[in-house]
């Protein structure tokens, strides 16, 4: 049985799926060059078997029209991982359209250009992998300071997760460009149920949404609890012009939602609000504290309009 712990001596291990012998050679050398113990394969097909095999600390995937073969592999690994080996994309310089795939179905997978040098490759691996063992940490018992990733009524993320992951968002938009949008929603009436109902109705209203909402955004956007009846989705690659119809979708699907519980069947609905960057400037937590303020925003106007709010 092989150990689950890597002695501080040893390198870590990177996966390189790279499908032109050439530049996976270039960049087998960069890596090794750099401490790490360097995996090469040209086959995607050939990923998951050696994933499984040597179990790596990282992987980096080639990303390539017209296929775009290292998303779907990408999705496999991950699955395979349980979302806790880093992963970033190999971009050629000039290809707009694949980095703006990576962008928009990536699941959330930091994009790496390719250059002579390989530095910044080397540099944002490191940075993964750092922020991989910052996670590892929080994670552990023994650190019962440290918060986990995931909120533990829902399974959802969590606040300090998501705001970790918009920070990566915002870095790499600065120096590459794109945009993201962050989507808070936040259920009306809440707190009048919870009083009238009690706490375990309440928290499997709560339950119930968050599956709602994981079935309603894209594969690569992340839903994440942050307040007791608040949530929040970060929209890698979507624009402000993109906003409005995920709103759309999310209002739409939570029009349908019905839960049966204890005799009663509760129509949630929501209020929503939302911000982007960079036509929002701010911290992840500026920008996360303005999608709730508009989404609060838009629960008053609600109020004062329609009224509609959770019905029993």
């Amino acid at each position: 049985m092989r150990s689950k712990h890597k002695r501080a001596d040893q390198p870590l291990t990177v996966l390189v799926v790279e499908p032109r012998a050439g530049d996976l050679e270039r960049t087998r050398v960069v890596l090794g060059e750099a401490g790490f113990r360097v995996v090469p394969v040209t086959r995607f097909d050939a990923a998951g078997p050696l994933f499984e095999a040597i179990r790596p600390d990282a992987v980096v995937l080639a990303a390539q029209a017209p296929d775009y073969a290292a998303v779907s592999v990408a999705r496999r690994l991950r699955q395979m991982g349980r979302g806790a080996v880093p992963m970033l994309y190999l971009v050629d310089a000039g290809e707009p359209d694949t980095w703006r795939h990576c962008l928009e179905k990536g699941l959330c997978v930091d994009i790496v250009p390719r250059s002579g040098s390989g530095e910044e490759l080397v540099l944002r691996l490191r940075a993964q992998l750092r922020l991989k063992a910052s996670v590892r940490r929080a994670m552990l018992p023994e650190d019962a300071g440290s918060a986990a990733i995931h909120d533990p009524l829902t399974g959802l993320y969590n606040r300090t997760f998501l705001l970790e992951l918009m920070a990566l968002e915002t870095r790499r938009i600065e120096r590459f460009g794109g945009s993201f949008s962050v989507v808070a929603g936040a259920l009306d009436d809440f707190r009048a149920l919870r009083k009238e109902s009690g706490r375990g109705l309440a928290e499997r209203l709560l339950v119930y949404c968050a599956v709602v909402f994981g079935q309603t955004v894209r594969e690569a956007d992340v839903v994440a609890r942050v307040g007791e009846d608040e949530f929040a989705v970060l929209l890698p690659g979507t624009p402000a012009e993109g906003v409005p119809d995920v709103m759309a979708r999310v209002g739409e699907r939570f029009a349908l939602a019905r839960l049966q519980v204890e005799g009663k069947v509760l129509r949630p609905s929501l209020a929503l609000g939302a911000v982007s960057y960079p036509d929002v400037m701010g911290s992840p937590v500026q920008l996360l504290t303005q999608a709730l303020q508009s989404l609060r925003r838009a629960r008053e106007e609600r109020r004062s309009g329609t009224g509609m709010g959770l019905t029993v």
